[in-house]
């Protein structure tokens, strides 16, 4: 089935299909892998607006059904959105309301999500400054939703922020995994080592450090998670974390003070082993 049991209404742009026409929308949906309730959102013909196209049939012919999504001006220069003659100030509003109450013939109950094009990594930090630029730091794991052009890629990150990025600033994770397979195959030649202890992978603008875990690891900045999830771990800046763990996702689990959680990759760096001499020597 291609979507997920259960859907982040904010998170709205995972399942935004902005170029997406209707006939293709139908395609997508009418696969026979798709459940009945999965649905994504695209730009509607009519510029400004938005479609809301769900699968609501199994019968040939009838499987998708596209709801026209109007964006409204108000008198006192607020938006709000209409669907069906049903007022909504915002997106996941709609979406939220349309969870628990039926569209035609069903909810909404899976997001179509864009597939993964490419998993790449940072190679350099890149500091976005338009709104729908997405900032990452060297050594952060993305994942390429589309390729626009030769230069910009749409990309999503550890936090399901999504956004554009400069194509030149990341690499593939198989051409990192082939330059680290090399690098630690000519380390075990020179060294008369079988076993690579370590991943290094350098640039010009800044260098990525990957240590087996778990590793200790400095907080680059601060961090004040949501305080309705639990798995989440409060950080400061210059704290020290025992990392034990990296998820498919690019998170960490960490403990710090008896405590154990979750911290985003680019809030930390890795302390070298060298680092940590030069600190007990002094």
């Amino acid at each position: 089935m291609s979507g997920s049991s259960t859907f982040d209404p904010y998170d709205w742009k995972s399942f935004y299909f902005k170029n997406t026409s209707r006939d293709e929308a139908g395609r997508l949906l009418s696969d026979p892998s798709v459940s009945i309730g999965t649905f994504l959102l695209r730009d509607s013909r009519r510029v400004g607006d938005y479609s809301l196209s769900v699968r609501e049939s199994d019968e040939p012919g009838n499987q998708v059904r596209h709801y026209l999504i109007e964006l409204d001006q108000l008198e006192d220069g607020k938006t709000q959105i209409t669907i069906a003659n049903q007022p909504f100030p915002d997106i996941p509003s709609l979406l939220n309301h349309f969870k628990i109450r039926v569209l035609d013939k069903t909810s909404l109950l899976y997001a179509y999500r864009k597939p993964i094009l490419e998993t790449v990594i940072g190679a350099y930090r890149f500091a976005g400054d338009q709104d729908h630029d997405l900032s990452f730091e060297a050594g952060e794991r993305l994942e390429i939703l589309s390729k626009t052009s030769d230069t910009w890629w749409e990309a999503r990150n550890a936090l399901n922020n999504i956004g554009m990025i400069p194509a030149n600033y990341v690499v593939s994770i198989d051409q990192t995994s082939d330059r680290n397979s090399k690098t630690q195959s000519r380390s075990s030649i020179e060294t008369g080592s079988t076993t690579g202890e370590e991943r290094n992978s350098t640039s010009s603008n800044e260098e990525y450090y990957m240590p087996l875990l778990p590793a200790i690891a400095r907080v680059l900045y601060d961090r004040v998670p949501n305080a309705y999830d639990p798995t989440q771990l409060r950080i400061k800046k210059n704290q020290t974390l025992n990392v034990t763990r990296k998820l498919a996702n690019g998170m960490l689990e960490a403990e710090l003070d008896g405590r154990k959680g979750m911290v985003p990759f680019t809030y930390i760096r890795f302390i070298r082993p060298t680092e940590k001499s030069q600190q007990n020597g002094r």
